[in-house]
């Protein structure tokens, strides 16, 4: 019999599915459901299946923001959300970032010369919601602070502040951070209808830049729709949706730090949560057993042309 895990997310029911996969040698059911923002919702749900499934996933949110190796646990999310979990495996997705996404700008760069010729020019949304993600962005950039920008202060926190090293983002991680994960979690993330919405903001950041990178639901809320043509998206969790409005907006190409399966890019908390489920252990894994598990079942991101 497969293994069945379980991704509940704070965000829309209209990216719900239930589908099976094929990891190696082991079938995973791997189901996606949506409690549009609804936090007491997520809770009761989350609880009535513990125990009942092999690893769940937090979707729509994180455990942690994450500066470098240091982790800050999200006060909501673990005393209103995960509170009473007690019996399966719960990740965040934070195990695939640290790896896939700790060299996704290295693979850009192997795959499209030609591209990175042109520019290098690079737009990181939010470092904290991908540490590893943005360290490889400031390595691809050859660290030179004119040609990127972290988004952090800008759509995170909204402060209206662009930042332009991995320092500064260091910096002001240390300052904010610890007061950030306090803060009722919708004012760090947009849940339900909210991540449906449309709301182009500083929008010369998405036009200087030729690469564009980060979590999907900031790019897609933010991005100017007449400034994408000939970008390079690296990104995660998209539908084929997502992917032909993508297309539509004249974007060149799509990097998916996860494998495409049914037309969806599968989502870091889902990927993590079907490897823990299949490892046997009760548990999140390390970084090095990740780093196994990628190798055995020769998952790599996913370079699309539109």
């Amino acid at each position: 019999m497969g293994k069945h895990v379980v991704s509940v997310s704070l965000g829309s029911s209209t990216r719900d599915y239930k589908r099976e996969y094929t990891l190696g040698n082991e079938v995973v059911i791997v189901e996606r459901i949506g409690t549009n923002g609804d936090m007491k919702k997520y809770k009761e749900l989350i609880e009535s299946l513990d125990g009942k499934v092999d690893a769940f996933g937090v979707g729509g949110a994180d455990l942690y923001l994450v500066r470098g190796e240091k982790k800050y646990k999200i006060r909501d999310v673990w005393k209103k959300l995960i509170k009473n979990v007690k019996d399966t495996p719960i990740v965040d997705g934070g195990g695939i970032k640290s790896t896939l996404e700790g060299r996704i700008m290295q693979f850009a760069e192997e795959k499209l010369p030609e591209e990175v010729e042109e520019s290098r020019s690079t737009l990181v949304t939010a470092a904290v919601d991908r540490w590893y993600q943005a360290e490889s962005a400031w390595e691809f950039v050859g660290r030179k602070r004119k040609l990127i920008t972290f988004g952090d202060l800008l759509w995170g926190f909204k402060l209206g502040i662009p930042l332009h090293t991995i320092k500064s983002v260091n910096r002001i991680g240390i300052i904010l951070l610890p007061i950030v994960r306090r803060l009722p979690f919708s004012w760090i993330y947009p849940t339900g209808e909210k991540q449906e919405i449309h709301n182009p903001t500083f929008t010369k950041y998405f036009r200087k830049a030729k690469w564009v990178v980060g979590d999907f639901l900031f790019i897609k809320r933010h991005m100017p729709l007449d400034g994408m043509k000939n970008k390079v998206v690296i990104t995660n969790t998209t539908t084929s949706e997502d992917v032909e409005q993508l297309r539509e907006i004249g974007v060149k190409y799509i990097i998916t730090s996860t494998p495409r399966v049914g037309g969806r890019s599968f989502g870091t908390n889902v990927l993590e949560a079907a490897i823990v489920a299949i490892s046997g252990e009760n548990r999140e894994l390390t970084r090095v057993e990740y780093e196994e598990f990628l190798k055995k079942f020769k998952i790599e991101p996913i370079l699309q042309k539109l």
